[in-house]
């Protein structure tokens, strides 16, 4: 059989439907089944299936989407556990929301795309206007809403107002599933109106999500954990699963059995070798994880090349080479030419430290994927960790980016290759 490879395809119906190679993920269903938090939030980095793993989430449970979903999941993991699993598909109501999306460049530009975005998640559930179960109070700010007649207090009440409808339409809880919940905010930050996303999305999501008798249960999944203090405040039940936890280790990104399969199957195993020094690398909770877009990738095309670091800008680096010291350039000579740095690793920082906290640097750039942990141990104040750049693909970032910043401070081959330099411990 000839495989299309799911090249941009993030929705788990055109997955299954189309029959694009699908590497089969669905056990995290189970594993949620089984147990899982109120609120749940993943962070890994982009493009690593974050939207197609919530995809499959919303077609496993939604009632909406039963008669759609009946055989998507025919002969997968989630099927093979048995007729108690598959009990629980199409049995839910689901909102899933997906906030990447919001690239505007000042704020009055992104509240006005907030509430073009409410209006249509609101026009997907016209539904709820007409609904005899609903409180008619509701109807009429959900009406609002949906015609883009209300302020930004109203618009930061939307998500629980829609989550609220939703429960007394079918008569229970809600499962919600929002899909890069940070995307606004970090564009905020690279664009300097950090404070009124922040304050905007801390009572957007915050309403919610903290003690909500309308939810079920909440996935959220981004590249970076936000402070609890700046967004997720008196937020009790959040279960933050991020690069540095056991926890659904395997669900994004591909293991190495993942990827000799897929090599067999498309018989191209040769490649392995290959394969593994150019996107594998990866430790996610201690699991050998490779880069599933440029693996895909690879498959489709045939050949190795840079194919993650195209997908999007690279903020976080130029932001740390904006700021580099004389101390910092020798640490990233060091991460160039193959070798570790140690940090101390702060998950609960927030964006505005990268600025004036070595740490935050470089927790940022773990979290978002340019390094990888290869030790850790707990310290003061957080995990101390050895990191290294994780492989071939994100090592020609920090070579391009690092050799426009520090051109004509050092020769290229110094950048590359220089042999024996004592690191420097952070």
């Amino acid at each position: 059989m000839k495989w299309q490879m799911p090249i941009g395809v993030d929705n788990f119906f055109d997955i299954r439907s189309k029959h694009y190679y699908f590497v089969d993920k669905t056990d995290f269903i189970r594993q949620l089944i089984d147990g899982h938090s109120a609120v749940t939030l993943i962070t890994r980095p982009r493009r690593f299936g974050k939207t197609l793993t919530l995809s499959m989430l919303e077609y496993f449970f939604s009632i909406e989407k039963e008669a759609q979903s009946r055989h998507l999941f025919d002969g997968l993991a989630i099927d093979r556990a048995g007729a108690d699993y598959m009990a629980h598909r199409g049995q839910y109501p689901v909102l899933f929301l997906s906030l990447k999306d919001l690239k505007d460049l000042t704020w009055p530009q992104m509240l006005q795309s907030l509430s073009s975005w409410i209006s249509y998640w609101f026009i997907d559930h016209d539904y709820l206007a007409d609904s005899p179960s609903v409180n008619p109070d509701l109807r009429r700010r959900f009406l609002a809403l949906k015609q883009q007649a209300s302020g930004q207090n109203e618009m930061q009440l939307a998500l629980a107002l829609l989550v609220k409808m939703m429960h007394q339409h079918f008569g229970r809880p809600v499962i919600l599933l929002i899909d890069e919940y940070d995307a606004p905010i970090q564009q905020a930050w690279e664009h300097g109106f950090y404070t009124e996303c922040i304050a905007f999305m801390k009572q957007f999501l915050g309403s919610v999500l903290k003690g909500n008798r309308d939810l079920d249960f909440a996935v959220l999944t981004g590249v970076l954990r936000v402070a609890k203090e700046s967004i997720f405040s008196d937020l009790n039940n959040l279960d933050v699963c991020s690069v540095m936890d056991a926890a659904y280790r395997e669900v994004l990104g591909f293991t190495p059995q993942e990827v000799a399969q897929m090599a067999e199957d498309l018989t191209m195993a040769e490649a392995l070798p290959d394969l593994k020094k150019w996107y594998d690398g990866y430790l996610f909770g201690g699991a050998e994880i490779y880069n599933p877009w440029s693996i895909i990738n690879f498959f489709r095309h045939g050949e190795v090349g840079d194919y993650w670091v195209n997908t999007s800008g690279n903020g976080i680096i130029r932001e740390m080479l904006r700021h580099v010291t004389a101390d910092t350039e020798g640490d990233l000579l060091a991460l160039l030419q193959g070798r570790q740095v140690t940090a101390l690793i702060r998950e609960g920082v927030i964006y505005e430290d990268i600025g004036r906290d070595t740490d935050a640097l470089y927790t940022m750039l773990l979290t978002t994927g340019y390094l990888t942990a290869v030790s850790r141990r707990r310290g003061i104040g957080g995990i101390r960790c050895e990191l290294v750049i994780p492989n071939r693909e994100v090592q020609d970032i920090y070579r391009f980016e690092i050799l426009d910043k520090m051109r004509g401070r050092y020769s290229v081959s110094r950048l590359e290759t220089e042999p024996g330099k004592r690191v420097r411990p952070l």
